[in-house]
């Protein structure tokens, strides 16, 4: 009986003073839910936006600890004299000010300002719009009939939570207000593996740099444009690096992941192009697939096997 209260104190003492607390991240599909306050408390708060906060406190000269991820004493140090160098009150408490002002001392440094590749811009694109996302540039382009209509600066993934690569379709639309945890507007994007969208933020700071969880995060005033532009379909093809795909199982109709994807884009490269490589076996790909085993002799029934992929010299 003594041993068992024992192990419970331990139990309970470990779960209550554990330094860890993980924040949803930016990519959890949307919420309403205002920013939380980053503050020095006990046990230590723990989380991305941590992460972002030490980053961009690093970048002005003002934290010079690691980048951990907890809001540690050095951490508190670093924010008092950020807020005494920008005339805050220097109470140690991160709240929307504080990253504003974060936001525009570092974009004081940068030529990166919201807005800047607008002018002439005013009405909407003529033409069919489809969106490039460069994640290497950090740059979110804008085409109209396959001409480019404008661009706009961007945050993509940070390195262990980098942005979906590939061609997706956005498939939904939602008119945020500014205090939510993603600033203004979202439009997720048909990634099947996870749930991604273009979306603004709270933390201008952000932009031009990989700092999301895999988003693609603007600035507030251009999102607003960018959002009135676009509409449920669009296409947005997302290039950077991508860890290696492989394909371990036979694909069918309703498959979902990075393998389909890896698929559809040798079906594109062997000349059968199902509209939308973004790693959904749907309809556009179930065409393909017919006119393709028409075409060669195999049997009609839409499975992706051994024999199709040495054909598409995938294996």
């Amino acid at each position: 009986m003594k041993v068992r209260l024992i192990t419970l104190y331990l139990l309970l003492n470990l779960i209550i003073f554990s330094p860890v607390l993980i924040s949803a991240p930016d990519n959890y599909f949307y919420n309403r839910h205002q920013e939380r306050e980053l503050s020095l408390q006990s046990p230590l708060l723990y989380g991305s936006d941590v992460w972002e906060l030490q980053r961009e406190l690093r970048q002005l000269g003002f934290y010079r600890g690691k980048i951990n991820s907890y809001y540690d004493w050095k951490t508190y140090l670093a924010v008092r004299n950020f807020q005494y160098a920008s005339k805050l009150s220097d109470t140690g408490v991160v709240t929307a000010e504080v990253w504003l002002s974060l936001g525009q001392a570092i974009h004081s440094q940068t030529s990166i300002s919201a807005g800047s590749n607008l002018r002439g811009k005013e009405s909407n694109p003529q033409g069919i719009v489809s969106i490039l996302v460069n994640t290497y540039e950090k740059r979110l382009i804008v085409y109209s009939d396959d001409k480019k209509y404008a661009e706009f600066p961007v945050a993509v993934g940070k390195y262990s939570t980098k942005s979906p690569v590939g061609e997706f379709k956005i498939i939904e639309k939602v008119d945020m207000w500014d205090k939510s945890a993603f600033g203004d507007k979202w439009m997720r994007l048909s990634v099947p593996w996870g749930n991604y969208g273009i979306h603004g933020t709270n933390k201008p700071g952000s932009i031009g740099y990989a700092s999301s969880n895999g988003c693609i995060r603007m600035f507030n005033k251009d999102v607003a444009v960018l959002y009135s532009w676009v509409k449920v379909g669009t296409i947005v093809k997302i290039v950077g690096y991508r860890e290696p795909i492989t394909i371990d199982r036979i694909l069918k109709p309703g498959h979902k992941g990075k393998d389909v994807l890896l698929f559809q884009e040798k079906l594109r490269e062997f000349g059968f192009d199902p509209n939308c490589t973004d790693g959904r076996f749907g309809e556009d790909t179930k065409i393909i697939m017919r006119e393709l085993k028409y075409i060669y002799g195999f049997n009609d029934d839409l499975i992706a096997d051994e024999n199709i992929f040495y054909l598409l010299n995938i294996k």
